[in-house]
């Protein structure tokens, strides 16, 4: 795959060996690609093909509530797309799991009082997106329309546990010592504690 695409962004055509023939590009012809660091894949990217691109490197979003606003307005761009009940972009659960993947990815608590290991998932701004639309989603097909603990448990789950071993044990200690203490997130733990 990298070699088809070093030759296709060197020469803006496309080989078809068995038409014996090629397809040239269109002036304006661009590749975007995208990746996050901590997720390296099977094999690392040839230097040949990452001299290809333009690197632009975006950093996380600086506060909680700089990454909430991103969130909440990406969930309600894309719940209005699916056609979901507007008001249920602007829910509280989409706060709990911001600070879930801020903590986890910084290896400490906001209040910085306790330490957490961090896994191997990347945990970016994209994939608390995913789960809270997928949690918007459960909520509006098969519960009463508001987003509950149950409706993101799974998806934060699958988000932090990438490594069934090592980061199963990483979401545990943290539900543990971090979820469970926080009395206003009694409804999450319970719901994550089912999914174990």
């Amino acid at each position: 795959m990298q070699d088809a695409l070093i030759s296709i962004l060197s020469e803006k055509t496309l080989p078809v060996p068995e038409l014996d023939t090629e397809v040239q590009a269109q002036r304006g012809f661009n590749v975007i690609a995208t990746a996050n660091n901590r997720d390296k894949g099977v094999n690392e990217l040839s230097s040949a093909l990452k001299r290809r691109f333009n690197t632009v490197v975006l950093p996380l979003p600086d506060s909680l509530e700089e990454e909430v606003g991103i969130v909440r307005d990406r969930v309600a761009a894309i719940g209005r797309s699916l056609e979901l009940p507007p008001d249920l972009a602007a829910t509280p659960q989409i706060e709990r799991v911001v600070t879930i993947f801020r903590e986890l990815r910084g290896g400490m608590t906001l209040n910085q009082r306790t330490t957490v290991k961090s896994p191997t998932a990347t945990l970016s701004t994209a994939e608390a997106i995913s789960v809270m639309t997928n949690g918007i989603a459960l909520a509006a097909h098969f519960g009463d329309g508001r987003v509950t603990a149950h409706d993101i448990a799974a998806g934060v789950t699958g988000a932090v546990v990438k490594d069934p071993v090592q980061d199963r044990i990483v979401w545990q200690e943290y539900l543990e010592t971090v979820v469970k203490d926080r009395p206003e997130w009694a409804d999450l733990y319970r719901a994550c504690r089912e999914l174990s």
